[in-house]
């Protein structure tokens, strides 16, 4: 008996690791972050914020690095402005999560 009590134990201990694995659970987690990355959360941790400044901070180097890019095009217009229109893009979405960094 005391068997079976151990090995339902495991069992629960290893549902409980692949809680984020299986698909049920795994959709929910990505819907809460992806609201946590879109509107904020005023009561995010500490470490939460941290990656936030960083995945902003992705999003605005690749402006500056699309901006030069555009800068550094002398002749083409189409590159130019392809380049300036996904650089506002990127922007956009960094400092869209930029201003999540500081909701309180």
């Amino acid at each position: 008996m005391s068997e079976k009590s151990e090995l339902e134990r495991i069992r629960e201990e290893a549902e409980a690791k692949q809680r984020g694995v299986v698909w049920p659970d795994m959709l929910r987690q990505s819907r809460s972050i992806d609201e946590f990355l879109w509107k904020g959360d005023r009561k995010a941790k500490p470490i939460q914020r941290a990656a936030l400044v960083l995945y902003s901070m992705m999003f605005l180097s690749v402006t500056v690095i699309l901006l030069i890019l555009a800068w550094k095009f002398n002749d083409d217009w189409l590159s130019r402005l392809i380049c300036i229109a996904m650089a506002c893009l990127a922007g956009a979405f960094g400092v869209r999560y930029a201003r999540n960094i500081f909701l309180r």
